[in-house]
């Protein structure tokens, strides 16, 4: 009889009492069932997996309550079981194989004893179950498998990675310490073997994300162990070829991605829904990347970050960035040299490894690489591939050199020792390069990618620049990109830029002859005064300081027997010149020539004025023939290029840094750095004047904007230069004329309800919005397709019947309107006054204000007599009817007449001259003479009444969905899902009215555009602060401005 019979029997009869089940005496009833049952077969599996589950669940029990029990397990090595069961292949599936796997799982997690842990992984049990090859066509044996990996790797460390990792064995002859290891099967050796981390890398690109992300975990938590032999075997072949099947799988999940985004399909939740989860799968595997650059592990940085550079950074990131036309220009280039550099925009020798080869194109469009870029600057926190990133991307500077310069020219001169920075200038000139190597592999160089993306900018795809203005502003926010690298590319903010600046000049030199060499050293750009004058007036400073320049302290010194001096000071007249070589002397003579000779004052134009360094620093003035100088420049020429770089290499190493170069390079820089800037600056004003641009990308440029060119109260100065005002102005004017003509449309009245609602949502995206995550980044890319595809609706022409909805599309031109009129607003209120009012410039408007003056149907009414029009209307087939046709719901300031000046009104009252929803009815007589029953409204802004132009009598009406259809759409709306959703739940009727004559149709028409144009003129005088240039400067929220506006006549009478 069985242990479950007896005690049922027992307990039935009174007998003893059930046996405990958390016993030694059950764990051994359960070791005794695996011993009977060897062979597993169709009779015996349920006992099995009940068997293996019981005994997980008593060793967990005993490792916190009984020890007893885990000495048992431990002393009849009940894991045996485990491994025989699961050597018989049939056992590989099914219940079998996910009840031992589980089992496995469910004890080393639980398991608390570190003794306990290490029997397990001690006998090489558990080692030879991971390298078993189960049915993973299976998910759930998958599933249960790809769960024990992980869960082992959680236990790993220095210590119990020696129980799967085992070491090469190479007998005699043994290894070289990191070199290869042996190949399998050599002569008295055995290699290297980690089946717990082989088998789980298998399976990186599987399709179930949870297998994928259990890989990640444990391959992290073995680059976590700091074994080098552990280190070298995943770092070799073949183990190393994780690494490049990791970096073609984001090669192809970002292809997989470029279809989608290809595909224009924006209306379709599972469309939505694919590029939304490939997009994040993208970042994803690039933060994977990045965690895997911050262990430490310098092997696996290299490896990884070759990898990626082969794989992906080229194909999937730059490469789709180059235009056709540049891309067939460098070919051709290419083709006409031999392979070398005969393009501007080639990198050394065109970027393929040898001469003559075809340059390569990208795997994806410049949409999909935009994207993928900006989830990289979002995900990556890696310093070294950032800085590499960045200064391939936008380190060509705004005039063709940069962080980031192509190679020199064979046959060109290089930089001569007194030109070379010295110190901490030659370091922060230097550390911005890319290598060589990478830049053969971008195929062009830095200064084509800055073009490229600043042209993006600039350019008439509004998907493509929705993305770049995304790219730059994860690019900012990314606390890892180094500041000084973003003033290189010009992207550091104007603030923090005021800062380092005010910084650089408390901790600088400043002293009266740094000053004076630092006038001398003024770039010709910033329109200095004539350069004979100033040199002259140095010169004459110098000249009148006597002992104190530095040629009398050589002097002085030299007379004194203290150090020696320079060979033949050079005297200001000329007389005493001498040619003096570099290895003459401890230092070396700098000399800086006039840009250019001024004509009588000054020095005569056959002579130069050049400035020569003593050994402590200072600096003399020498007036030198120009004939000299350029056979000084000639001899220099003829030097052999390798010999010219020894001299500026020892020069550097050997003389300390002179702060004229230093602040001479500093000077340089700062150049460089505000062209960069203000050109960033440009292309990004530039985008606020396209009319392509979806609101959430707007946003997007305002907070980029303001981040960049907002100085706050500590810095001072001015906020904005004078182009950057008038680029401001220009766009803000774009979007007065886009809101005035919104105005004219069918939704005047819902525009002052809109601005009120977007006012504050606008104000949080100018001020402290980002980029955001990755559903914003979709929304942004569906927003620019709607957008488009406005756009070219509108080129089309409304009607059809086959086209879309004329309410809709105006609906949504509306909406288009206020945003940018509102973004470019607040944008140009936070640059000039330093921040945005809480409150809206127009009244805010609520769903209860409309639809507490909203005129309903099968309401009653009154009616008098002047209102009645009398009409027939039919409603439906052979059901004419007799009506009234009459506009209600009009303000009661305006059915007095003219419109009033709104600007002395109380906020109230103007809140219920904004919440008016006027409306042309068709209302029953009744049987009253002065009321009648409501039978259908139509919107008096949206009517657009016209009589038919074959039957005079008929008088044809619009009707657009009512104003709270449109404010509740727009509420229930996610801002990315606006649009789509203003196009599916917008959707307008039409009645025909037939009047007793043509007259009387004639005058009821110019009865409702009367009374349109005056509530029109109303709207116009509450979005006043919005739509007259100059009065974003003053207005204070109040909600109104005196005065009529502009571009709506006054209404007759």
């Amino acid at each position: 009889m069985s242990r479950p019979q007896r005690s049922f029997w027992g307990a039935l009869f009174g007998g003893a009492p059930a046996h405990d089940r958390f016993s030694l005496e059950e764990l051994t009833h359960l070791h005794s069932v695996l011993l009977r049952n060897p062979v597993v077969g169709d009779a015996n599996r349920e006992v099995v997996v009940e068997a293996l589950r019981s005994i997980a669940e008593l060793v967990i029990w005993g490792d916190q309550h009984d020890s007893s029990m885990v000495e048992y397990f431990l002393t009849e090595n009940l894991l045996a079981h485990f491994n025989q069961i699961l050597q018989q292949r049939s056992n590989r599936r099914g219940n079998v194989a996910m009840q031992v796997l589980q089992t496995l799982s469910i004890l080393i997690q639980n398991l608390r004893t570190q003794q306990t842990v290490y029997y397990l992984f001690s006998n090489n049990h558990i080692n030879e179950i991971v390298s078993m090859r189960f049915d993973f066509e299976d998910d759930e044996v998958l599933g249960y498998y790809v769960n024990l990996l992980k869960t082992i790797s959680l236990k790993l460390n220095e210590t119990t990675v020696q129980f799967f990792f085992r070491e090469e064995s190479t007998g005699a002859s043994p290894r070289r310490r990191g070199g290869p290891a042996a190949a399998p099967g050599s002569p008295g050796g055995r290699p290297a073997s980690f089946p717990l981390y082989t088998e789980s890398i298998k399976f990186v690109n599987h399709r179930d994300p949870m297998v994928r992300t259990a890989v990640k975990t444990l391959t992290l938590n073995v680059y976590g162990i700091r074994l080098p032999a552990v280190q070298r075997f995943v770092a070799s072949r073949p183990a190393s070829a994780y690494f490049t099947q990791l970096a073609a799988y984001i090669a192809e999940q970002c292809q997989m991605l470029d279809r989608l985004l290809s595909s224009w399909d924006v209306t379709s939740p599972a469309a939505q829904g694919a590029v939304e989860g490939c997009l994040a799968e993208v970042e994803d595997l690039l933060s994977y990347c990045n965690d895997v650059l911050s262990t430490g592990v310098d092997q696996l940085r290299e490896l990884l970050l070759d990898c990626l550079w082969q794989a992906f950074v080229g194909p999937v990131l730059f490469w789709p960035l180059i235009q056709e036309d540049v891309a067939a220009q460098h070919i051709v280039a290419l083709t006409v040299g031999g392979g070398g550099s005969g393009s501007a925009g080639s990198a050394g020798s065109g970027g393929t490894g040898g001469g003559g080869a075809a340059v390569q194109r990208g795997g994806v469009g410049p949409l999909c690489s935009l994207y993928v870029f900006e989830r990289l600057f979002m995900a990556v926190t890696d310093s070294k591939l950032l800085t590499q990133l960045v200064s391939a991307l936008l380190g060509g500077g705004a005039s063709g050199g940069g962080a980031s310069p192509a190679p020199t020219p064979p046959g060109s001169r290089p930089c001569s020792p007194g030109d070379a920075p010295c110190g901490a200038a030659a370091e922060a000139a230097t550390r911005w390069q890319l290598p060589q190597e990478l830049l053969v592999r971008l195929q062009y160089s830095p200064v084509a990618y800055r073009q490229a993306l600043l042209g993006m900018l600039r350019g008439s795809d509004a998907q493509v620049a929705a993305a770049t203005v995304r790219v730059l502003g994860a690019l900012l926010q990314n606390r890892a990109v180094a500041e000084e690298q973003l003033e290189l590319i010009g992207l550091l903010p104007q603030r923090r830029r005021k800062q380092r600046q005010l910084m650089q000049q408390l901790v600088g030199d400043s002293s009266p002859l740094s000053s004076q060499v630092l006038d001398l050293a003024a770039p010709a750009a910033a329109a200095p005064a004539p350069a004979a004058g100033v040199l002259g007036e140095a010169a004459e400073q110098l000249r009148q300081q006597g002992d104190m320049s530095g040629l009398a302290q050589a002097r002085q010194q030299d007379a004194a027997g203290g150090q020696p001096a320079r060979s033949s000071p050079r005297a200001c007249n000329g007389a005493g010149r001498s040619f003096g070589s570099s290895s003459s002397s401890g230092g070396e003579s700098s000399r800086h020539s006039s840009p250019r000779n001024s004509v009588g004052g000054g020095i005569p134009p056959t002579v130069e004025l050049c400035l020569e360094e003593g050994a402590d620093g200072s600096f003399a003035v020498q007036l030198l023939a120009r004939g000299e100088q350029q056979h000084d420049q000639q001899e220099q020429q003829q030097q052999p290029a390798q010999q010219q770089q020894d001299e500026a290499r020892q020069h550097s190493q050997a003389r300390p840094a002179s702060p004229f170069r230093q602040q001479r390079q500093q000077q340089r820089e700062a150049a460089a750095a505000e062209v960069a800037f203000c050109e960033v600056a440009a292309a990004v004003l530039s985008l606020l004047s396209s009319d392509l641009l979806p609101p959430v990308s707007l946003h997007t440029v305002s907070w980029l904007l303001h981040q960049l060119l907002s100085v706050g109260s500590v810095t001072g100065g001015p906020p904005l230069s004078g182009p950057q005002q008038a680029a401001l102005a220009a766009a803000a004017a774009r979007h007065r004329a886009a809101l005035q003509a919104a105005l004219q449309g069918r939704w005047a009245d819902a525009l002052a309800p809109m601005v009120a609602a977007e006012w504050g949502r606008s104000r949080l995206a100018v001020l402290r919005s980002r980029p955001g995550s990755v559903h914003a980044a979709v929304q942004t890319w569906m927003q620019a397709v709607l957008v488009q595809e406005l756009r070219w609706q509108q080129g089309a022409g409304e009607g059809g019947s086959g086209g879309p909805d004329p309410a809709a599309l105006a609906a949504k031109q509306a909406y288009l309107a206020v945003q940018g009129a509102v973004a470019v607003l607040q944008l140009q209120q936070a640059l000039l006054e330093g921040d945005v009012p809480l409150a809206p410039l127009c009244p805010a408007v609520t769903d209860a204000d409309v639809q507490r003056g909203e005129v309903k149907e099968n309401a009653q009414i009154a009616l008098r007599e002047s209102q009645r029009m009398s009409c027939s209307v039919c409603f439906a087939r052979g059901q004419e009817r007799q009506a009234c046709f009459a506009v209600e719901g009009l303000p009661a300031l305006v059915k007095a007449g003219q419109p009033p000046d709104l600007g002395p009104l109380k906020p109230s009252v103007l809140q219920q001259v904004a919440a008016a929803a006027p409306v042309l009815l068709v209302a029953d007589p009744g049987s009253s003479p002065e009321t009648g029953l409501v039978l259908s409204v139509a919107p008096l802004m949206g009517a657009l009444p016209a009589v038919d132009a074959k039957h005079g009598r008929w008088l044809h009406v619009q009707v657009r969905p009512p104003l709270r259809g449109l404010l509740k759409v727009l509420q229930a709306s996610h801002p990315g899902n606006a649009l789509l959703n203003l196009q599916k739940h917008l959707v307008s009727g039409h009645w025909v009215l037939a009047f007793p004559d043509a007259d009387r149709a004639a005058s009821a028409a110019q009865h409702a555009e009367e009374w349109a144009h005056k509530m029109r003129a109303v709207y116009c005088q509450l979005l006043q602060p919005l739509l007259a240039p100059g009065s974003e400067a003053g207005v204070g929220g109040t909600g109104a401005a005196a005065g009529p506006s502009p571009g709506v006549a006054a209404p007759e009478a």
